[in-house]
């Protein structure tokens, strides 16, 4: 039987883009440099505004005293804070000070709202300018991402080639045009070897196979040898079955060249027909339970996948148990569920790991198996886009659902 990989992480929330973050920080530094700027100017104003202030109103003091006395002549005052200090003055008039207070605040005051609005307007440009600006280096790196989303090993040949400075961005667009580089020779030096195998395995299997069978069937072997003679007969049943169910796991692995529509409700009726004389034999009831459905893919993967599905019903079931294929479409998505009798499974997903044959309930009476079968079904399955999951009924047995997308 056969396992599946764990399936996917559970997506988190999307937080904010790295571009939206680095915008936001230039805009709060920029902000931050602007309030503190603005802070600064104010105390620096406000400061001046007070020094002068008190020369100020003392310089009007003196001026409306000199008038009182002539109208004609005026010595000159200088209009410094200093300059009352230094002749000793203690204070100035009620009424220059409040003059000059009233010019103090309304000075400020416009400063400080004119300021505000001028650093509200230029953080506004600045979170622009951020955005822009972060946004031209991660372009780049945008190109690293959607070439990654989209690769497959059919299209391993892809490079990135990506141009520009040489900075962070260009060498880790180098190093990923080489890590395609590697998988690609690995993924091609696998293909040989695959097609290799399938003729060096199978070509001596059946040479043993025929050297077994022919005596046997010429009746050339002696009765005490003829056990035997079955005994390694089957043994090669066995490897070739080995072999093409692996040889399909590497293909079924390789993903899909082409697609074609493919009858699945067909597939499942004939793969159910040719199973009915197995099933009769084990003492299983098996059904089938079919709609009209057309699917985009590989036939002769599609029928594998249906194949394993049906036979590990079969196979892993009790005298007097029953078998049901079920085909529906619904929303868009065609499901074909399997449904068997049997003993009880503990870890139903640890089947589609490759040689995982279940728990020694499960193996007991079981005719003999590669432990390839849920493997091929969940690797043919993500190779047309589809899932296949695994529950284990109460009363024992199990289930098997292989969804597919819609069109």
């Amino acid at each position: 039987m056969g396992v599946a990989r764990k399936g996917p992480r559970p997506e988190r929330g999307r937080g904010l883009t790295l571009r939206t973050r680095l915008a936001l920080v230039y805009t709060g530094v920029f902000a931050l440099g602007g309030v503190l700027l603005l802070g600064a100017n104010y105390l620096v104003a406000s400061q001046s505004l007070r020094v002068r202030g008190v020369g100020l109103a003392t310089t009007i003091d003196a001026v409306a005293t000199r008038e009182g006395e002539t109208a004609y002549w005026a010595e000159p005052v200088e209009p410094l804070g200093s300059w009352a200090e230094a002749e000793g003055v203690a204070g100035v008039a009620e009424p220059a000070q409040i003059l000059v207070g009233g010019y103090q605040d309304g000075v400020l005051s416009d400063m400080l709202v004119n300021s505000v609005l001028a650093l509200v307007a230029i953080t506004l440009l600045a979170a622009a300018a951020g955005w822009l600006i972060a946004g031209r280096p991660l372009r780049r790196l945008h190109r690293v991402t959607e070439t990654a989303r989209t690769l497959s090993e059919h299209d391993l040949h892809s490079r990135l080639g990506l141009t520009g400075p040489d900075d962070e961005f260009r060498e880790l667009g180098d190093t990923f045009d080489a890590m395609l580089s590697r998988l690609e020779r690995a993924f091609e030096s696998q293909r040989r070897f695959v097609a290799n195998a399938s003729h060096e395995l199978r070509t001596p299997l059946a040479v043993q196979r025929a050297a077994l069978e022919v005596p046997l069937a010429q009746h050339r072997v002696p009765d005490d040898l003829r056990p035997a003679f079955r005994r390694a007969l089957d043994s090669v049943g066995r490897s070739e079955s080995l072999i093409s169910g692996l040889l399909l796991l590497a293909r079924s692995d390789r993903g899909l060249a082409r697609t074609e529509e493919v009858d699945l409700a067909g597939i499942v009726r004939d793969t159910v027909a040719r199973h009915e004389a197995d099933a009769r034999e084990a003492g299983v009831d098996l059904r089938v339970d079919t709609e009209a459905a057309v699917v985009a893919g590989d036939a002769v993967l599609l029928e594998n996948l249906v194949r394993n599905l049906v036979e590990n019903a079969v196979r892993h079931n009790t005298s007097g148990g029953w078998v049901e294929a079920r085909l529906r479409t619904a929303h868009g998505r065609t499901v074909v569920k399997v449904t068997n009798t049997g003993a009880a499974i503990a870890d139903p997903d640890a089947l589609f790991e490759p040689f995982h044959r279940g728990d020694e309930a499960r193996l007991r009476g079981a005719r003999p198996g590669s432990g390839l079968g849920l493997s091929i079904v969940r690797s043919i399955a993500v190779a047309h886009g589809a899932t296949a999951v695994a529950r284990a009924r109460p009363d024992g047995g199990l289930v098997v659902t292989v969804g597919f997308p819609a069109p």
